[in-house]
Parts: C-alpha cells; sequence; structure tokens
C-alpha cells in the first residue's frame, strides 16, 4: 500500500458499529506496524480527520470530516423525485408533474409522460395561477397563512370552467379541507373534463416546497380508481419528504 491508500484505508475502518478504535488495533486490522499505525494516526490527527476519545486510548473520526460531508453536493428536488415520478406515471399511466411556487404563480418544474395516448398536456417551465388546479390550490394551502392571504389577494381569479373557484372565501374553504385531508382535487378547474390530484412535498416546517399531482381525463379517474390514485399520489409525496428531509439531516 502507497501512504495515501493507508491514510484512505485507516479513515474508512471507522463505521457506525465501530464508531471507535486503538491505535494497536487499526494497526491489526491494516496489518500494519505498530510504529507505522501511530505515525499516520498522528499526521490525520494533526489535519483533524480524526480526533482522540476523552478518557480512552482510542480515536474516531474528528469534526474535519463533518465539515468535508457537508461540503458534499446534496441531490436537487427534481433529482430526488424523479425516479419516484417515473414509478407513479408506470403504476397509473398518466402524467406526473412536480411544481413549485414562483411568486404568487405555479411553475412545472418536472414531469414524466404516462403511457396513454389521450393525456392532459404539460410543459416544463410554464406558469399557472393558483386559485384553479390540484397543483396550485396545495401551493397556496401549506403557506404561512399571512403569505397564503397576501397571495390570494393578488389572484386575479380568471374563471377557466364552471368549476374554477372565483370566491376568495370559497377558496380558502377549499384550502383548509386540503390541509385537512393531506391532498387537493380538481374537477376540470383549468381545463374541462380532467381531473387532477395533488399532494404536498413539505420541509421540516410543513410548508410546501412544491407539489406533486396527476392529471387525466375525468373518465380515467373515478369511482375506485380515483381512491387508489389518491393513495399513491400522496403515498409518493410522502416518500419524496421523507428523501429530502433524510438528506437534509446527514
Amino acid at each position: 500500500m502507497n501512504t495515501l491508500e493507508k491514510f484512505v484505508n485507516i479513515l474508512t475502518l471507522f463505521t457506525e458499529g465501530t464508531s471507535a478504535m486503538s491505535v494497536p488495533e487499526i494497526a491489526m486490522s491494516l496489518q500494519l506496524p505498530t510504529s507505522t499505525a501511530y505515525r499516520y494516526v498522528s499526521a490525520l490527527k494533526q489535519a483533524g480527520l480524526i480526533e482522540e476519545v476523552a478518557g480512552t486510548n482510542g480515536y474516531s473520526l474528528g469534526a474535519k470530516i463533518l465539515e468535508l460531508a457537508r461540503a458534499v453536493p446534496k441531490k436537487t428536488l427534481q433529482q430526488i423525485s424523479i425516479s419516484i415520478m417515473t414509478q407513479l406515471a408506470s403504476k397509473t399511466g398518466e402524467i406526473i408533474i412536480l411544481c413549485g411556487l414562483r411568486g404568487h404563480y405555479g411553475v412545472c418544474l418536472e414531469k414524466v409522460e404516462g403511457h396513454h395516448v389521450l393525456r392532459v398536456s404539460h410543459r416544463r417551465g410554464a406558469t399557472f395561477p393558483l386559485h384553479a388546479g390540484a397543483s396550485g390550490k396545495v401551493l397556496l394551502a401549506y403557506l404561512d397563512a399571512s403569505e397564503r392571504d397576501e397571495i390570494i389577494d393578488r389572484i386575479e381569479f380568471t374563471k377557466f370552467s364552471e368549476t374554477t373557484i372565483t370566491d376568495p372565501r370559497k377558496l380558502k374553504e377549499d384550502l383548509q379541507r386540503i390541509r385537512t385531508q393531506g391532498y387537493a382535487e380538481s374537477d376540470g378547474e383549468v381545463t374541462r373534463k380532467t381531473y387532477g390530484i395533488g399532494a404536498p412535498i413539505l420541509s421540516q416546517s410543513g410548508k410546501a416546497l412544491a407539489a406533486l399531482s396527476i392529471s387525466a381525463p375525468t373518465h380515467r379517474l373515478e369511482g375506485k380508481k380515483r381512491e387508489q390514485t389518491i393513495k399513491l399520489v400522496v403515498t409518493a409525496a410522502r416518500k419524496i419528504t421523507e428523501r429530502l428531509l433524510t438528506q437534509e439531516v446527514q
């Protein structure tokens, strides 16, 4: 082994099950002379990569390792979401959309196409109003009350169809219902004869970082099929949330 390999091999001895080791144990594990192991441990200690465990003759990984770990680039929301979105599209056959907030509009961040020929069209980067459609209402529902009210005050409440909510009071009632049940539904609110289901991807504070939604012709999301799809969308959004939160605490 060259010098670099020895340093790397010493560091990789420390695992969740073996968080502390003495120099003789390190020497034995790597079949090194104890004097050589002491020399390398001393150099790693000086660099802050390992440190002495108080009250013992052992060593553990040092604070510098944590600094380096925090510098490792985290996956973006889209990178974390794409595999789960693909699975959801495969299970349902419908288009899956990931949306975020941009000012007082929603924006399509990512999409995965379903296998049906007849489908609702969406494109990445497209913006949409927040008062109509499952994605927009989810993003609104999980904002702080003051921020939500400020956005509602700025909404033009364009009427896209007979089911579009155009009354601020009724919208607030719908948003409260969405928070209670954990998902949003849209029955042709933006495009007639289409049905949307959306669920929040949440931060640790409970704010919606994004919305995961499915959109399809209404006749394909009726009865038991709708109930099953709601469960699938909510579960998928929860999985993305868990992966994001796990990444945050690492």
